[in-house]
This record gives C-alpha cells, sequence and structure tokens, in this order.
C-alpha cells in the first residue's frame, strides 16, 4: 500500500518536472524528459524514494564552469566533440542559426551562467518544494499509523 501511494507521488512529481522542463524551454532533444526515472525501495526499516536523470541536469539547474584546461588543444578536442554532437542538435532542435562550433567554444572558454535570460535555474526547486514533501511524508505517516492499528487489532483478535 505504501508503495503504490509513494509511486503515485513520485509519478506526478515526474509529470510535474517534464512539464517545468518543457514550460521553461529547455527542451532540446527531449533527452532529459526520456532519461528522467523514478525508483522506490521499501524495506523492514527503511523507505527510498528517488529520481534519477540526465547527467547534464546539474548544468541546467547550476551552470557549468569554463573547461578546466583552456590549452589550445584540449579547447580543440572539446570544441570539436561538442561541437558536432550534443551542441548539434541543440541549435538544430532549437531553430537557432548560430554556429554549434561557436557555441562549444564560448561554452569551453567561459561557461553556462544558470539563472540567465533563458533559464531562471529553477527547474526542479519550482515542483520538488517542501510542501510537496511534507505532503508525501504525512500520506506515508497517516498510512504507517493505519497500517499499524490494523496489525495491532488482528494481534489482539487472534490472541498472538
Amino acid at each position: 500500500m505504501i508503495e503504490s501511494m509513494i509511486n503515485r507521488w513520485m509519478d506526478a512529481i515526474k509529470q510535474q518536472l517534464i512539464a517545468s522542463y518543457n514550460q521553461r524551454g529547455l527542451r532540446a532533444s527531449g533527452n532529459w524528459e526520456r532519461e528522467l526515472e523514478s525508483q522506490v525501495s521499501i524495506t523492514e526499516s527503511s523507505v527510498s524514494a528517488k529520481m534519477l536523470g540526465s547527467a547534464y541536469t546539474g548544468v541546467m539547474v547550476t551552470g557549468r564552469k569554463p573547461n578546466a584546461n583552456q590549452s589550445k588543444e584540449q579547447l580543440r578536442k572539446f570544441v570539436g566533440w561538442a561541437g558536432s554532437t550534443f551542441l548539434a542538435e541543440w541549435v538544430r532542435n532549437k531553430g537557432l542559426k548560430l554556429n554549434p562550433f561557436a557555441v562549444a567554444y564560448k561554452i569551453a572558454r567561459e561557461g553556462v551562467n544558470v539563472p540567465n535570460t533563458y533559464n531562471d535555474g529553477k527547474l526542479i526547486e519550482s515542483v520538488l518544494t517542501d510542501e510537496r514533501i511534507r505532503q508525501l511524508n504525512r500520506m506515508v505517516g497517516n498510512q504507517l499509523i493505519v497500517d499499524f492499528k490494523s496489525d495491532f487489532v488482528k494481534i489482539f483478535k487472534n490472541g498472538n
């Protein structure tokens, strides 16, 4: 019962995160949305609920520092890789008239500051609020009390 309750709550959070992602205009390839996954695990002594996602979630929320190694060789490697892979896809999917290699160079040299004009950095915190966490705690706590009462009554009825 508790596991299904938490799974429903996590599914709702996942859908709200996806809505937040789309409303904020952060969608490029859609990979972030597809890779978002919830996991719930319950043992006798603990309840664990996790939301797993893309490694670049942190960049969308807090930004990215410039490349640590600013040598011409390392910048060229990063620009070649990023400009021909995810940034080429990002520029194409956003319909931007930008050279993805120039974008990669700017990122490598300057990083990405968040918040910025296009991203307030509140993708996660706008959904996973203190109130929503308290709501989950109340739901689980109330269910544990109901389960405890039920088990307690059964023990008395059975005389065990």
